[in-house]
Parts: structure tokens; C-alpha cells; sequence
């Protein structure tokens, strides 16, 4: 029988509704680059709602708002995949029999749904002129919730013991980074 290859756009959009089915299908053979990309511009739509907002509101300056995508683009490619490597070493102890490279791309599509919602939040913020960062950013992010949870939950072997507090520890760290960068 012939393999087919899941085109690329399903699979962002599978990952964000179903992902469970996303991860036993396509997640393998999607290539580590991709992952990577999807996480960098999800967090650098983010990141420049973030700046927009801040600069519609008089607080900080246009050139804020294209160091807050790069930033973005920075924080996609380093934290998210950090991530996914720290939470690899932990469920390692519990005799994962998945790659690191399959954790790590697994969280970085996991934003893929922040990826739509980013899109959309920077729709909103121009066409509209909304302040975004929350309304679409936030939900975005914690719309990853689910397809780490169904991650980590798969690296386990199906045990959600250690999914939901993982899942809910990486989610506060992408939050509590963000404000922070909010801040600043």
C-alpha cells in the first residue's frame, strides 16, 4: 500500500482540532523545520499584538512593535522547544520510548492553533484597529493546552497522571514569560 503524506496546512489545523490524531499520524513525519516554524511565527504574531497594543495605547513606540515579532520569532525557535526537552528529560525517567526530536516537535506544533488565532489577532488589530494581544494572543496560547496535554499524554503511554500538571506548568511558564516581556 502506498503512504500518503498528510499535506502540511491539515496538519496545522488537525493539530489544533484533533490532536491526538494529528500526533499518531503526522507529527513523525513532519520535518523538525516546520515545527520550528510553526512555533516562531505563532509566538511572533503574538509578541507583535502584544507591541501593537502597547503602542496604540501611546506607551511604547512603532519600533517596539517590530522588536516585539522579532522577539516573538526568538522566544518560538528557544523556549518552546526548550521546553518540550525539559518535559522529554522528566518522562524519560517514566521509560518514554519517543524521541527528543519528536517532543520537541510535537510542542511546537502544539501552538499551531496560537498560529491561527496570531493570524487573526493581527486581522483584527489592523482592520479593525482592536487591542488583541488578550482576546486573540492569550487564547491562542492557551488553546495549546490541549494538544500538550495529548503530547505529553503520548509520550506516557496514555497515562494522564503527569499530562495535565506538566501540560499546566509549561502553559503558566509561556504566560508568565510573556507578561514579563509585557512589562519591559
Amino acid at each position: 500500500m502506498k503512504k500518503t503524506k498528510t499535506p502540511i496546512f491539515r496538519t496545522i489545523i488537525s493539530m489544533m482540532i484533533s490532536p491526538a490524531t494529528a500526533l499518531k499520524s503526522a507529527v513523525a513525519g513532519i520535518p523538525w523545520f516546520f515545527s520550528l516554524g510553526v512555533s516562531a511565527l505563532a509566538f511572533a504574531f503574538f509578541f507583535m499584538q502584544t507591541g501593537l497594543d502597547l503602542y496604540k495605547t501611546g506607551q511604547k513606540g512603532l519600533q517596539f512593535v517590530m522588536l516585539s515579532a522579532g522577539a516573538g520569532i526568538v522566544y518560538g525557535i528557544t523556549v518552546i522547544p526548550l521546553l518540550g526537552a525539559i518535559i522529554w528529560v522528566i518522562l524519560k525517567l517514566t521509560k518514554s520510548d519517543k524521541s527528543i526530536g519528536w517532543a520537541i516537535s510535537s510542542f511546537c506544533l502544539s501552538y499551531s492553533g496560537a498560529l491561527i488565532y496570531g493570524i487573526c489577532g493581527i486581522l483584527f488589530s489592523f482592520v479593525f484597529g482592536w487591542k488583541t494581544s488578550i482576546a486573540f494572543g492569550v487564547t491562542g496560547v492557551l488553546w495549546a493546552t490541549g494538544p500538550i496535554i495529548m503530547s505529553i499524554r503520548e509520550m506516557t503511554g496514555g497515562k494522564s497522571t503527569l499530562s495535565i500538571p506538566l501540560a499546566t506548568i509549561a502553559g503558566a511558564v509561556v504566560l508568565f514569560t510573556w507578561s514579563f516581556f509585557g512589562k519591559i
